[in-house]
């Protein structure tokens, strides 16, 4: 019985993802300043960091992102119960 489970899984499984390319530039002083994604389902995805003169942080932009669902919702996951995923909706996001 689980042998033939098991050959229904991969059977059933969907075909492997398109391979994703992360390309990481940092500054002289080795800290992260933009990552830029190709291929997948990340592809055209740049996330860039900017530093004010004393190093830290003062912006971080996301571009070419896609897939934001249109309700608003969002999920938090607790890997402790099994990876169970409880949605949280937006009361404010357009109906």
């Amino acid at each position: 019985m689980k042998l033939v489970i098991i050959t229904c899984a991969f059977l059933l499984a969907p075909a492997a993802a398109a391979q994703e390319t992360t390309t990481y530039d940092y500054d002289a002083l080795g800290r992260l300043e933009k990552t830029s994604t190709t291929g997948g389902q990340n592809n055209g995805t740049v996330n860039q960091v900017q530093f004010d003169k004393a190093g830290n942080r003062v912006n971080y932009t996301t571009t070419g992102a896609t897939g934001t669902p249109s309700n608003g919702m969002k999920v938090i996951v607790l890997p402790l119960n099994g990876f169970t995923v409880i949605a949280i909706p937006n009361p404010w996001a357009a109906k």
